[in-house]
């Protein structure tokens, strides 16, 4: 195979030691004098930064050395050929191409980000001939473990992102000073981002903001708004989740320019910062050598402690262990023994690597050399032991056992310029109701309560009509979930005895004939589902409107921009399904625009109605029922609390994008099944199925209470 010569990082080191290692140890006293055995070798491909390179090299020459041992006295053995690409790489999608293709490569390790396992795993998912075991120590994030969940062939040795900020956000909630927490991360849309409302509020803790930052100006901007000269700043939290290295120290810098100015003004004074919490990015020698004006913890990825791996590790290296190297060296056993069961057994290393997690034939043993002897003896007798790893115990996920579970992490509090070990943990036994639960459905467990007695003194005149606005508030191919959505919501409304008269549909309408639609003219919910395709219900495309022609489509204000409104009066209902992104203090409306809370709050406040009900699919949508508080007859229903974002839910293997969300699934299926349930059912419906985020209902006391109010009445028509 021809790989670039800037993507392989001295491929030749590790196959040459092992082979001179497998010379060395051939005459062993294991090995009787005179004795033959034949070896098979399998090339792997691993993938990592190039700032990683040194040590897991190192770490792979230990593992490999141990894989030998332990095999010493078998007639037949396997080794591992290491080769090292760089996963930085200005080409290093094409050297994945090649890597997938390359029949002589059986499996690959890594890539250890998960922008890059994603790429590699499409490109190993591109022909089944491709399928060759992909094992990735820490990749974590949450969409790409969620997206390749059902790949078979797709291994991952951590949990995802999720359940790092589940123990951190538990430890900060074991302090019974402090109930208020905050986030500082990078505005990427990254899991803490997305997880953190979430996670805090099922851990009965206060969000107090999430901050996000582009650049450095806006981190020491940031810093300087969360650090103050009032003592009740220590009694805040805040988890901090760096980009990199750089960022670690540039927040570091502003606290001590901050130290510096409040003693400039008075030199008793003094600066508080948060309890800062730190998530695995903030782990390096190079941060933890540089910083020093504030007290610094945190968790990251650790080998379990019974296992003894990470006092080994320091003994033998003379460093401590580092984030994801226990489980890359899991990785090269896991391949090693792996490779033995297939080659005693008619089968796939990937099917013999399945065997291996799932073995329960009897007690396994260690990972030291003469335990992993007893291991590599008992699959070449064709049993399959209960082999624990040295990151976790080698639990998957079922049924495709490509997720590990149980992550091991540890809480760390950095001083004097070293990682100090305070705690392990591991997410067994969490919040989550059960262990083999993917993080990614994790259902709420905190749900709102409601009186009765709200609103009973409003009174309403008679129903006489109902009327629909339906937005598909994003467009794009990627966004397909949004105007899908919207589209089976006109059905529905449709199929319930509504006319098109009485909805308004806002939506791009790019997606039926978009070139990447393998399903020309067809659009969908589920891959099994109707076609809810009907160009002629669509009102207006969104990129021809802006947020502020909402008011003359609600308010019955046609013009020859706008010709199709709705009218309706004090005696009528409006239903509102708001389907797109959001963020924090708005709702996206295209690519160009955004629709504020102010805006909202003020469309409202001029729409005729007898009630509104607003139902608004979106990130941070809470935000605007919080905002809109106090409008009389409208109640809003959002997927998400003001700091939460909410989930795609179904995903399309033929499409490569989500078919639906989840809040807007359960509230299609409550419709289907009762659409005159009423509407404190219909809240905990959607709280108990959807997943991720706290469905949220908010102006129960302007509006009237949950237990006597129905969806039918936005749902049924009724004509005077």
């Amino acid at each position: 195979m021809n790989n670039p010569k800037p993507a392989r990082l001295r491929a030749w080191l590790l196959p040459l030691c092992c082979a001179l290692l497998c010379a060395l140890t051939a005459c062993s006293d294991d090995d009787p004098v005179g004795a033959t055995y034949d070896v098979q070798t399998l090339k792997v491909a691993v993938l990592m930064e190039p700032a990683e390179q040194a040590r897991w090299e190192r770490t792979a020459r230990w593992a490999l050395d141990n894989i030998a041992q332990a095999q010493q006295g078998l007639a037949h053995r396997v080794q591992l050929q290491l080769e090292f690409y760089n996963q930085d790489a200005d080409d290093i999608e094409n050297t994945m191409r090649q890597i997938a293709a390359d029949t002589t490569i059986a499996a690959v390790v890594g890539p250890t980000t998960s922008p890059r396992a994603t790429l590699m795993a499409q490109k190993l998912n591109a022909k089944k001939a491709y399928h060759k075991p992909m094992i990735t120590p820490s990749a974590t994030g949450t969409e790409y473990q969620r997206t390749f969940a059902n790949t078979p062939f797709v291994w991952n040795l951590a949990e995802s992102n999720i359940a790092q900020l589940e123990v951190l956000i538990a430890g900060i909630a074991s302090h019974a000073n402090e109930t208020t927490v905050a986030l500082l991360t990078a505005d990427e849309g990254n899991d803490f981002e997305e997880w953190f409302g979430f996670i805090a509020e099922e851990y009965g803790l206060n969000v107090e903001a999430i901050h996000l930052y582009q650049s450095a100006d806006d981190l020491r901007r940031h810093v300087r708004q969360l650090c103050s000269t009032h003592w009740q700043q220590a009694t805040r939290a805040l988890i901090f989740n760096p980009t990199d290295a750089d960022m670690a120290l540039v927040f570091d810098d502003e606290i001590a320019n901050l130290q510096r100015d409040a003693q400039a003004q008075q030199p008793a004074q003094h600066l508080y910062v948060p309890n800062v919490y730190c998530t695995d990015a903030f782990v390096s020698e190079h941060i933890a050598r540089s910083v020093s004006h504030t007290t610094y913890q945190g968790v990251d990825l650790y080998a379990r402690p019974e296992s003894g791996f990470s006092q080994a590790y320091t003994q033998h290296f003379g460093q401590p262990l580092t984030n994801g190297e226990a489980q890359f060296y899991d990785a090269l056993c896991l391949l090693a023994y792996a490779a033995t069961r297939s080659r005693h057994t008619p089968q796939t290393l990937n099917d013999a690597l399945r065997d291996v997690v799932a073995g329960r034939d009897g007690q396994g043993s260690s990972w030291l050399p003469h335990d992993m002897q007893q291991n590599f003896q008992q699959l070449a007798a064709g049993t399959t032991p209960d082999i624990d790893g040295v990151s976790s115990t080698w639990t998957f996920d079922t049924p495709t056992h490509t997720t590990v579970l149980q992550s091991t992490f540890r809480r760390w509090i950095l001083h004097n310029h070293q990682y100090i070990t305070t705690e392990y943990v591991s997410t067994q036994g969490s919040k989550r109701t059960t262990s083999t639960q993917n993080l990614w459905d994790w259902t709420t467990t905190h749900l709102q309560q409601f009186q009765t007695t709200d609103g009973n003194q409003l009174t309403y005149p008679p129903l006489h009509q109902q009327w629909a606005l339906l937005i598909a508030a994003s467009k794009g191919w990627e966004n397909y979930r949004f105007q899908a959505d919207v589209a089976a919501m006109y059905h529905l409304l449709k199929q319930q005895g509504y006319t098109d008269d009485h909805i308004i549909l806002i939506s791009e309408d790019d997606l039926a004939h978009n070139p990447q639609n393998p399903e020309p003219g067809i659009i969908r919910v589920s891959d099994t589902g109707d076609n809810l395709y009907q160009p002629a219900a669509i009102d207006y495309k969104l990129s021809d409107l802006t947020p502020a022609d909402l008011a003359p489509i609600l308010q019955g204000q046609p013009s020859q921009r706008l010709p199709h409104v709705i009218t309706p009066d004090q005696h009528d209902n409006i239903l509102i399904f708001w389907s797109g992104h959001g963020t924090i203090g708005g709702m996206d409306f295209g690519e160009q625009h955004q629709l504020t809370y102010p805006q909202m709050h003020n469309i409202l406040t001029h729409t005729p109605h007898r009630k509104i009900l607003l139902a608004i699919e979106s990130c941070y949508s809470g935000g605007l029922g919080t905002y809109c508080t106090g409008l009389p007859g409208t109640l809003l229903i959002t997927a998400a609390s003001p700091y939460e974002t909410s989930h795609a839910d179904v995903w399309s293997k033929t499409l490569g994008v989500y078919r639906s969300n989840g809040f807007t699934r359960g509230l299609q299926t409550a419709i289907t099944q009762n659409p005159d349930i009423k509407l404190r059912d219909l809240y905990y419906t959607l709280a108990q199925t959807t997943t991720g985020s706290h469905v949220k209902v908010y102006n129960t006391k302007h509006y009237g209470s949950l237990y006597d109010h129905s969806l039918g009445e936005f749902i049924i028509p009724t004509r005077p």
